[in-house]
């Protein structure tokens, strides 16, 4: 079924300024057994490592997963990700980017799902490593609206 994503976030890097991230995208959504797929695409551009000032277009996929007790979030595109939460659960990842490979660490605070008729929400709470440094505490919410009723 079509619908609407919408991603609220905050990122916290410690310096007091946490980044807000507020996204909306038209998306698809899928349920296989009690797992609900939803992927989107996403245009960007991309700076390029030789010349920063030269940006080239751009795709990222999305494909997130909600189900019983676990979200998934994985992109591809110019940056490569796959995080898993699920509650008590350390994930450890490789981003892939332009600038190379980065070990990522997600250490899962807080899960909560919900699934209604009008929508299917996931908030996670979490915390993002890299190389054993606390890059940020997040946190974000993802909600899918379907065009129709489910």
């Amino acid at each position: 079924m079509n619908g609407t994503l919408k991603i609220i976030g905050s990122h916290d890097h410690g310096d007091g300024k946490p980044e807000i991230i507020k996204q909306e995208f038209t998306a698809y959504c899928e349920r296989e057994g009690t797992t609900y797929i939803i992927t989107y695409a996403e245009a960007s551009s991309i700076e390029s490592v030789a010349d920063p000032s030269d940006k080239a277009p751009t795709s990222t996929t999305h494909r997130l997963e909600i189900g019983e007790g676990f979200l998934r979030m994985a992109q591809t595109g110019a940056v490569t990700s796959d995080l898993h939460f699920s509650l008590a659960k350390t994930w450890n990842t490789d981003y892939n980017t332009p600038y190379g490979l980065m070990k990522m660490t997600a250490i899962t605070r807080s899960l909560m799902i919900e699934e209604n008729p009008k929508k299917i929400t996931a908030h996670v709470q979490y915390e993002l490593q890299m190389n054993g440094d606390k890059l940020s505490d997040s946190k974000v919410r993802i909600s899918f609206v379907p065009n129709s009723n489910m």
